[in-house]
């Protein structure tokens, strides 16, 4: 019978930020990645394994001798380039197509400049892995999947090696390092192989052994080489060999095969992460929403108007949007020096999407100038939602109309005349009006453009206000929603809706060993005579309430709709606490209710435990009132914590921890600490209730546009060339309209529309969101093209479109 084979797998774990910022992580790189060279040509059997294309982006800028020592060592076998991904993120977190980019971004890197496709990712140190990975991975060709958290202490597996079964029903070979961690010590080699030896042959398969110096870069040293070499001669019972990640699974495929299933996610590690530095948690979700959308329209005006595709700058742009996903950065356990840094890559992409939308605002405006006298364009990229509010600001004249009264009016190009409201616009310089801001219900194209014109009209506009869709009711006495109708009479509440709470939280970054966080210390209470209507018309409804809490402020606006059945909830949070939490409580009055989130790649259920649980922009609580069937759902903007016990979920809103403060450091009152989340934050939510089909229904659209809402541009140009009708089945668009993309039914989203890796077609990712088999219909223009593709649950396509209207699905990165 064949010997197992202890695999030593040597890395170098290297956080390119954590303790330190990038320029350090940077430095560090050059150096271990220099040792690695030096040792793979004194040491004939080593062989060193490294991830990261970020890694080695770095050493192909500031070392280009360097890169290529390492590209000939790759090519003779030595260096191994495992995992294959950009770099090492958090997986729990981000959004789909930000983890499809993490592979496609890495893999395209590695078989550009080293011809090699890894079948083995890892993620050692990510804090818990979604249940909608096993789709990705195996989409993109890999085999299987290693990972370290959580450990024992916080989830029970059957076995270290098992079939991963993700939301979808897809599979992959799953691993967890049992042996140490995803690196050794200095003075522990010999006692890990140990370990590795005597795991070997109480399985009697192939086991591997993590090693090397981390997670400061290191890796392997002549000294451990050499204890490494004496161990191999006097070993007799079990193979040791120098491995790959690939090697290993070749090993293992067979014993694979009778591996114990373990189904969903793989949680629970770190739940402060869940909230930690919330700035970065609430960029990441506007960023990633805000790259989607300038990528498809940019890719619209490449298809339809030979527009310039800008290769470049949005590649430039979605790494500097995927390096914030790193696994110390996004979850919020870095130091504060490294979050501004975070910050400042966020306004980074944020500035290259505006640049990048304008320019597909003006391709769309092309032709013969219809020069109105306040033209306004709106550009959609949410084929989920294309009847939705849009707010624009815009000067009344050239200069201000000092004497009078003015109002606007909207109208199509063709002279129908749309609703629309002013409001309060930011100026609040006193110049009669000079200044407006305008509200409306726009249709809009799933991806295109609209055109609309604003006049001017002397007089005072009087426009009652509407009865709005979802029937609910402001508590005078706290300031707070606190009756919502879900229809029918289903009152949905039994206390104060999205009640602010203070909770003590006193752990340290991570949340390390804390599971729940249900110990209040107060309220935020409604400031006396502060609630009041301060917007009102035919579009919405605003709210004010100023509430308190010691020294901290909450500015709310409940905005309702009378054409959209949700009601819209803007925080302006003056947050002055430390080690304590905000959390916003939801009392419901559901008999037996489920809760179930959105998670990268698919939704998961969530236990009424009272323990604090990871989600993503949306969690649905769906049971019986009076005896109907009935939903809730709540969509957020950045807020990925939350506990669900008694009917109440409570969503972990900030939280004012130390930075970079692990628990075994013991803070004192002196000297002063750096603490998180202090100062305004803005955040902004979502709520509908109803018969549970409709509200899932709404879900994918709604949540897109409070992440990414359709841009409006006043004063641009607009011409008439171009514009189509797009009448007909059942859509009622005016001449205003420049269509591109359409697609129903709601339940299906569109994750990415972009040109091709090729540069060639026009590629559409879209992914089935509810859990239930759809068969989605997709009408394209330019050439017209309609196709009728059908899902799995939670299954993702990736589809291509050819210029002569053929079209065909094709595989997840290579896109042919």
């Amino acid at each position: 019978m064949k010997r197992p084979t202890v695999h030593l797998i040597c890395n170098a774990h290297l956080d390119p930020v954590w303790q330190w910022r990038w320029q350090e992580g940077c430095a560090e790189t050059l150096a271990t990645f220099r040792t690695a060279v030096q040792l793979l040509l004194e040491h004939d059997d080593l062989i060193f394994n490294h991830n990261e294309a970020l890694l080695y982006q770095w050493v192909q800028k500031y070392d280009p001798p360097l890169f290529r020592e390492i590209q000939q060592l790759v090519k003779k076998g030595r260096w191994y380039i495992s995992g294959g991904w950009y770099l090492q993120p958090d997986v729990t977190l981000p959004g789909t197509e930000s983890l499809i980019r993490h592979i496609a971004v890495g893999r395209r890197y590695f078989q550009e400049h080293f011809k090699v496709q890894p079948k083995v990712a890892y993620n050692f140190d990510s804090f818990g892995h979604s249940g909608g990975l096993p789709q990705i991975l195996s989409l993109s060709g890999y085999k299987m999947y290693i990972h370290m958290r959580p450990q024992i202490s916080d989830l029970e597996l059957p076995s270290d090696l098992y079939r991963w079964r993700g939301v979808d029903g897809s599979e992959i070979i799953g691993l967890r390092i049992i042996i140490g961690l995803y690196h050794t010590e200095r003075d522990n080699i010999e006692q890990r192989i140990s370990e590795g030896v005597e795991l070997a042959l109480k399985l009697n398969r192939d086991v591997p052994v993590f090693w090397g110096l981390g997670d400061h870069g290191g890796g392997a040293t002549r000294e451990d080489l050499e204890k490494i070499d004496a161990f191999i001669r006097r070993e007799d019972q079990v193979d040791i060999i120098h491995s790959t990640p690939d090697r290993l699974y070749e090993a293992l495929r067979e014993a694979a095969q009778d591996a114990p299933v373990v189904e969903g996610d793989l949680q629970r590690v770190f739940t402060g992460c869940y909230t930690s530095l919330s700035r970065i948690k609430r960029r990441a979700l506007k960023s990633l929403a805000r790259l989607v959308q300038v990528e498809a329209l940019r890719s619209a005006t490449w298809w339809v108007q030979r527009q310039e595709y800008p290769d470049e700058e949005l590649d430039e742009a979605w790494r500097d949007h995927l390096f914030n996903d790193f696994h110390d950065i996004l979850p919020g356990s870095c130091t504060e020096p490294a979050e501004r840094d975070a910050l400042d890559f966020y306004g980074r992409v944020a500035e290259t999407v505006r640049r990048l939308r304008l320019g597909a605002a003006v391709v769309f405006n092309q032709g013969p100038i219809q020069n109105p006298y306040l033209p306004v364009t709106v550009l959609n990229a949410n084929p989920s939602a294309t009847r939705v509010p849009v707010e624009v600001e815009c000067m009344l004249d050239y200069r201000p109309r000092f004497t009078g009264t003015w109002h606007l009016r909207l109208f199509t190009p063709d002279g129908q005349e749309v609703p629309c409201q002013e409001e309060q616009p930011e100026s609040l310089l006193p110049f009669n009006g000079w200044r407006r801001k305008v509200c409306f219900m726009a249709d809009l194209p799933g991806l295109g453009s609209a055109s609309y014109r604003l006049e001017v009209f002397e007089g005072t506009r009087n426009a009652e206000e509407a009865k709005p869709a979802l029937t609910y009711q402001t508590d005078p006495v706290c300031g707070l929603v606190n009756q919502l109708d879900a229809g029918g009479g289903r009152e949905c509440l039994i206390g104060a809706l999205l009640q602010p709470l203070v909770v003590k939280d006193d752990g340290d970054s991570w949340g390390t060993d804390r599971w729940s966080y249900r110990e209040v210390l107060g309220r935020f209470r409604l400031q006396k005579n502060s609630t009041h209507i301060i917007q009102t018309g035919p579009i919405r409804t605003i709210t004010e309430s100023v509430l308190s809490y010691q020294h901290s402020k909450i500015v709310l606006h409940t905005i309702a709709y009378p054409n959209w059945p949700l009601l819209e909830f803007r925080f302006r949070i003056h947050w002055n606490e430390i080690r304590k939490r905000l959390k916003l409580s939801i009392s419901t009055a559901f008999d037996n209710p489920r809760l179930q989130c959105e998670v990268p790649g698919g939704v998961i259920s969530r236990p009424a435990d009272g323990e604090e649980h990871v989600h993503g922009r949306w969690f649905v609580l769906e049971g019986k009132i009076n005896g109907k069937d009935t939903a809730l759902a709540v969509i957020n903007s950045g807020q990925h914590g939350l506990d669900f016990a008694d009917g109440e979920v409570r969503l972990s809103v900030l939280r004012s921890a130390a930075y970079c403060h692990e628990q075994g450091f013991k803070l004192q009152d002196v000297p002063a600490r750096k603490y998180m989340d202090q100062g305004i934050h803005h955040v902004c939510l979502l709520i509908t209730a109803g018969d549970p089909n409709t509200v899932w229904q709404a879900l994918p659209g709604a949540s897109d546009w409070l992440s990414a809402p359709p841009v409006a541009y006043a004063h641009l140009p607009v011409g008439i060339r171009g514009y189509v009708s797009t009448q007909g089945d059942e859509e009622k668009h005016g001449a205003h309209i420049i269509e591109v993309l359409s697609l129903k039914p709601g339940n299906i989203r569109v994750t990415a529309c972009k040109r091709s890796w090729d540069s060639k077609s026009l590629v559409v990712r879209l992914q089935e969101t509810r859990g239930i088999s759809t068969e989605a219909h997709l009408k394209l223009k330019f050439p017209e093209i309609q196709t009728k593709l059908s899902f799995r649950p939670f299954e993702i396509k990736t589809v291509r479109f050819e210029k002569t209207g053929k079209w065909r699905e094709v595989e997840l990165i290579d896109e042919n």
